[in-house]
């Protein structure tokens, strides 16, 4: 039932889904000459693709100081590899050394599910063997390198030894281009990204117990992988069995008479001193107090909107019914034994309930004021259904005007604003993650926008999986698609280790850990997609996480150089140096929006676009509107002309795309150099 319930909840979205994938994907290239090869790609070309020129060059990077910057070596054989092993040493340049320590030498392997296709996604610590796949074995070898926040700028130059079973030993020339800036500490990103963590995935994939040493451990890898994107947001239930699949709440209470309780913290407390240890202070904790199985409101709850499988249908409405009209669920602790159970306390309805939790939540912010963390307070969790006015209300009181958080199909950008009221005019929305009508910039020649400026946080929600799809392109240009657009501040509701942990009766991996708890079925609203794997021992990253985190850097750059010319004086100072900044912020916004569309006469009349899931779908809304195209959003002809236009675009990309970003990078640095000077 768990994976019939993830895989009938995705129908909705399957659509779009479909498109997208038909915009970002090339044909798979044929099985290759017998024998083996190896070769080398850059970090945005497809190995798999049929165009890909299969040539054993140097591996050229180019990046800035106290960032990561990756290419790939790919070793291919009409065999199972075996006894793959890459090895490296320090890089050296005139200005100085890289050391050895700060290279990542890491494995792709596919994830053998056919929602991922043949992706190698996975990235290893350690080579596995590689069997065939569609009639081929290929394994793309990561070469990632961090570079010291101390790094001389200039060219360092190095060598990989690549070496398999049966396949003759390659010696692969690196190159890195330095640039003389140094990004800012990822605590210090203007870039919004909120990955979400689940514990209960950790604890379900290796079998470990709820909040064991082992678990924290796990939890520990997974935080300080995310840590480099620059994600600060982390949520902690109060409640049990969400949405996000939380089995337990992390405070407990214990009983201590009629009605009177006492608390657990420790879960709470060391969850969230983990984070700081590992993921870098937060900016956002969502104290989840609320998920849509509390709803009074009976038409949303029993099976409105749920035309997915009979099957499924009748499980999310049989769970709701047993729970309409109840009040929240929480974990209940014995001190003694130290077993854990499930209390339904009274609504927040109900006047019983204030003195309940009133004295809990007064507690957690005594918690979060020693960690100097009490602004980061907010609540959650809505989406297109939310709590009514006396829950709001309730909690306004509880927790001392906490605003909330939604991750919804659409909503208004000015509700998401401090100080707004934007919940039922009664408390605020701190941030929220939107579907729908998101805004993007086309063309700059109209003007250009700058949606890191925003007061408050709104962030794209890509939903149905679509992100483990996209190719590396799109996911490293997403979010500077989004900072550009006027609005959105980054990427929001992006599944960290939210894989397939559940299995089937054929023990296959087919479900995600939320599915345990159809009450809180969000439908087409549910995390599927993930940004982090299930290594050996714990948990690893994955090639898409690699992108995301070299196109957040860029963005980082980009709004070094866009606050830069935004402030008249500094401009000033910068005299012919402007210029030269802004022909390359508009370079390398162009060169983007050609990777949708490249046909330029199709979008130079669209600046601003307010609307749409993603830049694909708002650039073919506007062409629909306005009379260039004669058909609407999902058709067959409207796919496949689009699919051909980002082909194109893709393909020009390409060609100096590490070009562009470098002159990014070295620019930020002459701003920072210029504007220090007196």
């Amino acid at each position: 039932m768990h994976a019939r319930i993830a895989v009938e909840t995705q129908k909705a979205v399957r659509t779009m889904a479909m498109v997208f994938v038909m915009l970002s994907t090339v044909f798979l290239a044929g099985i290759p000459a017998a024998g083996a090869q190896i070769w080398t790609c850059d970090a945005v070309t497809d190995e798999t693709a049929r165009t890909v020129v299969k040539e054993l060059k140097p591996l050229k990077l180019a990046g800035a100081r106290n960032g990561s910057f990756s290419g790939k070596i790919i070793v291919e054989s009409t065999a199972v590899i075996k006894g793959l092993t890459a090895s490296v040493g320090a890089l050296s340049g005139k200005t100085g050394t890289i050391p050895v320590t700060n290279i990542q030498i890491r494995y792709g392997k596919d994830w053998g599910l056919r929602s991922m296709g043949e992706k190698r996604d996975i990235l290893l610590e350690k080579p596995e063997e590689c069997a065939l796949l569609s009639g081929r074995a290929l394994v793309p070898v990561w070469v990632t390198v961090n570079v010291p926040k101390d790094a001389k700028p200039g060219n360092y130059s190095g060598e990989v030894k690549v070496k398999a079973t049966g396949i003759d030993q390659a010696y692969v020339k690196i190159s890195l281009d330095v640039s003389d800036w140094t990004l800012p500490e990822p605590q210090d990103y203007r870039t919004f990204m909120d990955f979400i963590q689940s514990p209960d995935t950790l604890a379900l994939e290796y079998k470990v117990p709820l909040w064991s040493e082992k678990h924290w451990k796990l939890i520990e890898s997974s935080f300080r992988l995310l840590s480099a994107t620059g994600g600060r947001v982390i949520y902690v239930p109060l409640i049990c069995r969400t949405n996000l699949g939380n089995e337990q709440s992390m405070v407990r209470w214990i009983k201590k008479g009629e009605n009177r309780y006492e608390y657990d913290y420790s879960v709470m407390d060391k969850y969230i001193d983990t984070a700081v240890a590992t993921l870098g202070k937060p900016k956002i904790i969502v104290f989840q107090v609320w998920d849509i199985c509390m709803s009074s409101n009976e038409k949303w709850i029993i099976g409105r909107g749920n035309s997915f499988d009979p099957e499924v249908q009748k499980a999310v409405t049989e769970n709701r019914k047993s729970l309409l009209n109840k009040g929240p669920r929480v974990t209940t602790l014995d001190p003694v034994t130290n077993e854990t159970g499930i209390l339904t306390l009274a609504r927040f309805e109900d006047p019983a309930s204030k003195a309940q939790w009133a004295p809990m939540f007064a507690e957690i912010i005594n918690h979060m004021k020693k960690r100097g963390l009490e602004k980061a307070i907010m609540l959650g969790l809505m989406n297109d259904i939310q709590p009514n006015k006396t829950e709001v209300t309730f909690w306004n009181d509880v927790s001392k005007n906490a605003p909330w958080v939604s991750h919804g199909h659409v909503g208004a950008k000015d509700d998401v604003v401090i100080g707004n009221k934007g919940l039922l005019k009664i408390a605020d929305i701190g941030y929220a993650a939107f579907v729908a009508n998101l805004t993007y910039n086309v063309n700059i020649e109209k003007g250009r926008k700058y949606g890191w400026q925003n007061p408050g946080i709104m962030a794209a929600y890509v939903r149905g999986g679509v992100r483990n799809q996209w190719l590396a392109m799109d996911i490293r240009e997403m979010p500077v698609y989004d900072i550009t657009g006027g609005a959105l501040r980054g990427e929001g509701r992006i599944g960290a280790d939210y894989w397939p942990v559940l299995n089937n009766k054929k023990g296959e991996r087919a479900a995600p850990v939320y599915a345990r708890y159809p009450e809180n079925n969000w439908r087409n609203l549910d995390i599927s997609d993930w940004f982090l794997a299930p290594g050996p021992d714990s948990v690893v990253a994955t090639a898409r996480l690699e992108y995301l985190k070299e196109g957040t850097q860029v963005c980082e750059a980009r709004i070094l150089l866009e606050d830069t010319l935004l402030d008249s004086s500094k401009k000033i100072k910068l005299g012919e140096l402007a210029k030269k900044c802004q022909d390359a912020l508009d370079e390398h916004h162009r060169a983007m929006w050609k990777t949708t569309w490249d046909t330029d006469e199709a979008i130079k009349n669209f600046g601003q676009i307010a609307q749409g899931r993603f830049p694909a779908e708002a650039l073919w809304t506007e062409l629909f509107r306005s009379g260039a195209r004669k058909t609407g959003y999902f058709t067959k002809e409207q796919g496949a002309e689009m699919a051909e236009e980002g082909k194109k675009g893709r393909a020009k990309f390409i060609i100096g795309w590490q070009e562009r970003e470098k002159k990014l990078f070295d620019l930020a640095g002459e701003v920072t150099n210029k504007l220090s000077t007196k």
